[in-house]
């Protein structure tokens, strides 16, 4: 078990793998760097990057809000501390929210991008859900509750535009939590994107979807 001080806090990290390009893991709220270590095999020739996001899985916390851009700090600061000046950026749903804001922050840390189930605007339905369970667990996970905070508001559309790295978005198409559409929305503001919708898959688009893997990995290919 890894830990790196990161601007002053103790981030839970490891690398796997190996190979002439990194790729920087971003994992789903409430979730932690053991996202992803079932299908790191299945991405051979990269080293692979995988973090526990600030007051999830074993990294420490900070009381008070917080939001997309401090994520995002924090991911430039680990990279930094890890001496790795760009990647090949990815992040499933709030990791996917984290890796867009990264790319508008800190364009010359990215050298390509990879979407799943995630979204760069929240629509005021689910930003009443995010908010509602914020208050439910407020008392018993605070960190959490303002990880909830942080992903109910927020529109990225705009930063999108001038994103200029080779951009691949997943999603599947029964997903309910972030739907098709906002994948879609995604793809037509990001210049040069690709988009692939799964029929029939929900928001674990990785468990549940081989056929993502593989998309996934043939366009990675495609960078080398």
């Amino acid at each position: 078990m890894a830990f790196i001080d990161v601007k002053g806090r103790s981030v839970h990290y490891e690398i796997h793998g190996e190979g002439p390009r990194t790729i920087v893991w971003t994992h789903g709220i409430g979730s932690s760097l053991e996202t992803w270590k079932q299908h790191l095999p299945e991405f051979p020739g990269f080293r692979h990057v995988i973090y526990s996001v600030r007051g999830m899985g074993e990294s420490q916390g900070i009381d008070g809000p917080v939001r997309l851009e401090d994520w995002a700090s924090d991911l430039d600061g680990l990279m930094e501390a890890l001496d790795i000046p760009s990647a090949i950026i990815a992040g499933h749903s709030m990791g996917g929210a984290i890796s867009q804001r990264f790319v508008i922050d800190y364009p010359q840390r990215v050298e390509a991008l990879l979407l799943l189930s995630t979204s760069s605007r929240v629509g005021a339905a689910l930003e009443a859900a995010w908010l509602r369970q914020a208050e439910e667990i407020e008392a018993t996970n605070p960190h959490l509750a303002a990880a909830r905070r942080a992903v109910s508001k927020y529109n990225m559309d705009e930063g999108l535009k001038a994103v200029d790295v080779p951009t691949l978005i997943l999603v599947g198409g029964k997903d309910p939590q972030t739907p098709p559409g906002g994948s879609v929305i995604m793809s037509r503001l990001i210049p040069g994107s690709q988009m692939q919708i799964f029929p029939g898959i929900g928001h674990s688009i990785f468990p549940e979807c081989p056929d993502a893997k593989v998309r996934a990995r043939e366009w990675l290919a495609t960078l080398n």
